[in-house]
């Protein structure tokens, strides 16, 4: 067994962890995401859209602290999928470009994280991209 075998991580462990990562950051994150997103679309036309604490303000009083996880998801899901698909493809990747003494030099790792993005566009967020974007609206059916 070589030095390269020994410190392989197991791809279970690897897509658990990323799946895990994900997810939590999704849900960390998606209070200013919605905050963000209400703000925008609920300016007027000509008018400033409402300040981030006015929307924040409004949601909590109208729907309490949970109002501000309304719709999340779909974004924790998307999450989960890319960073569960990055780790598991960065440790591949960086397995396969580790050298003779098992060590990743900084080049290498780059090019482990450039696949492992790589890896991550063509499976989960083109698909969920294209997703979001091929299927039509209320408004757009009707």
């Amino acid at each position: 067994m070589t030095a390269r075998d020994k410190s392989k991580v197991n791809p279970v462990f690897s897509l658990t962890s990323g799946t895990l990562a994900g997810a939590v950051e999704g849900f960390a994150t998606y209070p200013i995401e919605y905050t963000k997103t209400v703000s925008q679309f609920s300016a007027k036309p000509g008018e400033k859209p409402p300040h981030p604490f006015v929307v924040v303000r409004q949601t909590v009083a109208k729907h309490g602290i949970t109002g501000l996880y309304s719709g999340c998801g779909a974004l924790v899901a998307g999450n989960a999928l890319k960073a569960g698909v990055r780790f598991l493809s960065y440790d591949h990747f960086k397995d396969m470009l580790k050298n003779e003494e098992g060590k990743l030099t900084a080049p290498r790792s780059l090019l482990a994280g450039l696949g492992a993005g790589m890896m991550e566009a063509i499976f989960a967020v083109t698909p969920s991209e294209t997703i979001k974007y091929a299927v039509p609206t209320h408004a757009e059916r009707s």
